[in-house]
């Protein structure tokens, strides 16, 4: 499985980069990004079959990265420490999956498992 990881916090990717290699050995990540309007326009070329975005990061924030890229054959993982900053986006409808942080091991796996991977 290919995936894109885009969190403009260094620790934020390191600790998913992790956290996906210890679950999962068939994992590739392919590309990481600090920079979401950078990662717009390099993540088609990378066909990712999951993309983990970040929810609040500069420019332009995880639900409008998803928004733009949805018409991609990904699944899309959206992590953030906001909860309260998703009350209005119905995931459900979306077919994306919310992680809040921090997350664990634990939690991880199990999203991975109900995204079917």
């Amino acid at each position: 499985m290919r995936v894109v990881i885009v969190d403009d916090e260094w620790f934020g990717l390191d600790v998913t980069y992790r956290l996906l290699t210890q679950i999962r050995m068939d994992l590739e990540v392919v590309a990481f990004f600090q920079d979401p309007m950078e990662a717009l326009e390099k993540i088609p070329a990378l066909k990712p079959d999951l993309i983990i975005l970040d929810m609040e990061m500069p420019y332009i924030n995880g639900i409008e990265v998803y928004e733009k890229l949805k018409g991609l054959r990904s699944r899309f993982l959206l992590v953030t420490a906001h909860g309260e900053s998703l009350m209005k986006f119905d995931a459900f409808n979306h077919q994306i999956m919310i992680l809040t942080k921090p997350f664990c091991k634990s939690d991880m796996s199990a999203v991975l498992q109900a995204l079917e991977f």
